[in-house]
């Protein structure tokens, strides 16, 4: 017969058993394997790479999400500043055109945007075609934003030279206030990015939207390789590209783009998408997280319906590596979060305001000067 002194001594040989045997299994150590785990650690000791495959960002995406987060997070406070968030300004100058729904409106003129900047009437600016940049000293930059983002809706700036001319003026003025500019114009010529680089811009927003595969299903104004070109001419010249797209292909391009909007899809009806249901707050996270893995120099801005998040689901977002948002009553044409809500929560969260980030002015200035004589003496 076996004592109590034996039997306790077999139990805990058994439980010690156990644990080892625990300690030692796959699910236990899951943690610190994971393609997140793994990828993060190659971020930080080697930096940026573009020779990802499709599989191993699915993998870091598909990775356990409190793992994805935490890994996420550590290359992000290793490129960034975790506690900065950038606030951006995005304003739609001209509305409507091709088959986008919406009325056609005409570029607003300067003498109009400085009478609404003059009367203070955002709402008013915004129903008559839009403030552009004169109103940035009375509301903009006294809302904390340090970049300013323009768009017009049209497909190109083909036969659009007075307008072209127009929103070079606004690049100018919008630098000399000490702000990022960033634009975004549909399809340009080489020459046309060289012109807006000497006028002090500092992005080009260009979508890419979804794979080359799927491409033509969803968009119709443009082709797949129109839009790797005209990143091409934006990157030659020297302009920080901002870009959305499949995490594979932006990660895959020459380049990693300085920017990447996160953004929520916003289902509207009509649409290709229409049917998709409301992005989860996972999904979100999920998204950045791998991002910052995967490009973690860039900039992720939390874009497009950040309104449908809570102040703590948009932290967890920041914890993950978003440093960027976009501030306003509107961004386009949908409701973007309060002003007072959004300085609550720079409040309880701890986060400062980001400041501007330029290039050297110098090297700016000469970088302009290689590429107008490389684009003239190409024809």
């Amino acid at each position: 017969m076996f004592s109590v002194c034996s039997i306790l001594a077999l139990q805990l040989r058994r439980s010690v058993l156990l644990l080892h045997s625990s300690s030692s299994s796959p699910s236990a150590s899951y943690s610190t394997s994971s393609a997140a785990a793994v990828q993060a650690e190659r971020a930080i000791s080697e930096g940026p790479r573009n020779d990802w495959t499709r599989d191993e960002i699915k993998s870091i995406y598909d990775s356990p999400v409190l793992d994805l987060l935490f890994h996420g997070a550590q290359v992000h406070r290793h490129a960034h500043n975790f506690r900065e968030v950038q606030q951006c300004t995005l304003l739609s100058i001209k509305m409507g055109g091709y088959d986008t729904g919406l009325k056609a409106q005409k570029l607003m003129t300067k003498e109009a945007v400085l009478q609404a900047a003059t009367k203070g009437d955002f709402h008013c600016a915004l129903m008559s075609e839009l403030f552009v940049f004169f109103y940035l000293r009375q509301y903009v930059k006294e809302t904390g934003s340090t970049r300013f983002c323009m768009g017009t809706a049209w497909r190109d700036t083909v036969g659009r030279k007075t307008n072209f001319n127009q929103i070079l003026e606004y690049v100018k003025e919008i630098r000399a206030m000490e702000m990022e500019v960033c634009c975004t114009l549909g399809m340009l010529e080489k020459q046309q990015v060289v012109e807006l680089k000497k006028a002090g811009l500092t992005a080009y927003n260009h979508y890419l939207d979804t794979s080359r595969e799927y491409y033509s299903n969803v968009i119709t104004t443009r082709t797949y390789d129109e839009r790797l070109e005209n990143l091409e001419f934006v990157r030659d010249a020297g302009i920080n590209v901002c870009s959305v797209g499949l995490l594979h292909t932006l990660a895959m391009l020459p380049s990693d783009p300085e920017s990447v909007p996160i953004n929520a899809l916003l289902a509207v009806k009509g649409t290709p998408l229409q049917d998709q249901k409301p992005v989860e707050i996972w999904e979100m996270v999920q998204m950045i997280a791998t991002a910052c893995i995967v490009m973690p120099k860039a900039m992720v801005r939390l874009s497009a319906r950040r309104v449908r998040f809570s102040m703590p689901e948009q932290a967890l977002c920041f914890l993950a590596g978003a440093n960027s948002i976009f501030t306003g009553e509107k961004l386009l044409t949908t409701p973007n979060n309060d002003f007072d809500a959004d300085q609550l929560m720079f409040k309880v969260l701890g986060l400062v305001p980001k400041a501007p980030s330029f290039n050297d002015a110098a090297a700016n200035v000469y970088e302009a000067g290689a590429c107008e004589k490389a684009a003239s003496s190409s024809g």
